[in-house]
C-alpha cells in the first residue's frame, strides 16, 4: 500500500512526523505544494512598470525623420555659409574694405572658435541636456549669420565669424547625443549619423556653386540672410521636434545644475586646450 505525504511552508518551529512504516522508497510520494495567496497577498503584489522605460521605438515615423533633418539642415545650412565665404571672398573685402592681412581670418576664425569650445560644449550638453544646448547653439548660429550680412567692416564680419562658430561648436555634439538618445538602433539609427555626416560637404559643395550665382545677381548678403533666416526657422522647428533626453551625467542629480557645471566641467583642461589651438592658428595664420 502506497502512503503519500503532503508537505506544505510551515513555520520553523513546527515538524513533520513521517509515519514509522517499513514501507520502501518506491511506495513513498512526496508531493510539495504552495499556499495559495490571500485577498491580502494580491493586494501587497507590485507588477512590473513598462509604461515608466523611454522607449524610441514608440516614436512615429515621421517624428524620427524629423529629429534627423533638423540637425542635419543645421549642419547643411553652417557649410552653405562657409561656401559662400569662400567664393565670396573677393567681393567681400572690397565690400567692407577688408584689409589684406585679415583676408584668412573670416573663413579661418570659424573653425578655429568650434574647435575650441567643442569639448567644453559636449561635457556641458552632458549635464544640462543635449535639446537645450542645441536649440541655444543652432539660435546664436542663425543670429551671428544674419549679423554677418550686416558687417560693414572687416573686424565686424571676423568677430561675427568667430561668435558663429561657438554656436556651430554647441549644436555638434549635441546634435549627435539626440540621434543617438532618440533615434531606435538598427537602420534608422544608421541612417540619421550618415544623414549628419553627409549633410555638411554637401552644404559646402552646394555653396560653393550657388554662391557665384547669389553674389553676381543678388550680392554677398544674400546669401548669408537667406542661410541666417534658414536656421532661425530651424530654431523653431526644434522647439516642437526635439525630444528631450536624460542628461548622461548621473549620480548628482539634487544638485543644481550651476552646481554641476562648476564641479564637473574641466574648464581647465578646455581652456588649455582651446587657447593652445588657438594660439596655433593664430601662428600658421
Amino acid at each position: 500500500m502506497s502512503q503519500t505525504i503532503e508537505l506544505q511552508p510551515t513555520p520553523i518551529s513546527s515538524k513533520i512526523a513521517l509515519p514509522h512504516t517499513r514501507a520502501s522508497l518506491d511506495s513513498l510520494h512526496i508531493v510539495f505544494t504552495s499556499p495559495k495567496p490571500t485577498d491580502n497577498d494580491r493586494g501587497n503584489m507590485v507588477e512590473p512598470s513598462v509604461s515608466s522605460i523611454p522607449d524610441p521605438k514608440r516614436l512615429s515615423m515621421l517624428k524620427i525623420t524629423l529629429i534627423i533633418l533638423q540637425p542635419s539642415l543645421v549642419n547643411f545650412l553652417s557649410s552653405f555659409t562657409n561656401g559662400i565665404i569662400t567664393v565670396g571672398l573677393p567681393s567681400i573685402a572690397r565690400s567692407i574694405n577688408l584689409q589684406r592681412s585679415l583676408y584668412l581670418w573670416p573663413t579661418s576664425v570659424y573653425g578655429l572658435t568650434s574647435g575650441a569650445i567643442l569639448l567644453i560644449a559636449g561635457s556641458v550638453a552632458d549635464i544640462i541636456g543635449a535639446r537645450i544646448v542645441e536649440i541655444v547653439g543652432i539660435l546664436v548660429l542663425g543670429v551671428f549669420t544674419l549679423a554677418c550680412g550686416l558687417s560693414t567692416s572687416g573686424v565686424q564680419l571676423v568677430v561675427f565669424r568667430a561668435l558663429q562658430g561657438i554656436g556651430f561648436a554647441m549644436h555638434l555634439p549635441a546634435s549627435v547625443a539626440l540621434v543617438a538618445g532618440a533615434v531606435p538602433q538598427g537602420r534608422a539609427r544608421n541612417i540619421g549619423f550618415a544623414c549628419l555626416g553627409l549633410s555638411q560637404p554637401l552644404g559646402f559643395s552646394v555653396g560653393m556653386v550657388v554662391s557665384g550665382v547669389i553674389v553676381e545677381r543678388a550680392g554677398w548678403r544674400t546669401g548669408f540672410y537667406a542661410s541666417g533666416g534658414a536656421t532661425l526657422v530651424a530654431v523653431i522647428t526644434a522647439l516642437w521636434t526635439l525630444p528631450k533626453i536624460k542628461p548622461e551625467a548621473q549620480g548628482s542629480e539634487n544638485r543644481p545644475w550651476y552646481k554641476q557645471l562648476y564641479a564637473e566641467v574641466d574648464w581647465a583642461g578646455g581652456v588649455i586646450a582651446g587657447g593652445g589651438l588657438a594660439i596655433l592658428a593664430y601662428i600658421l595664420a
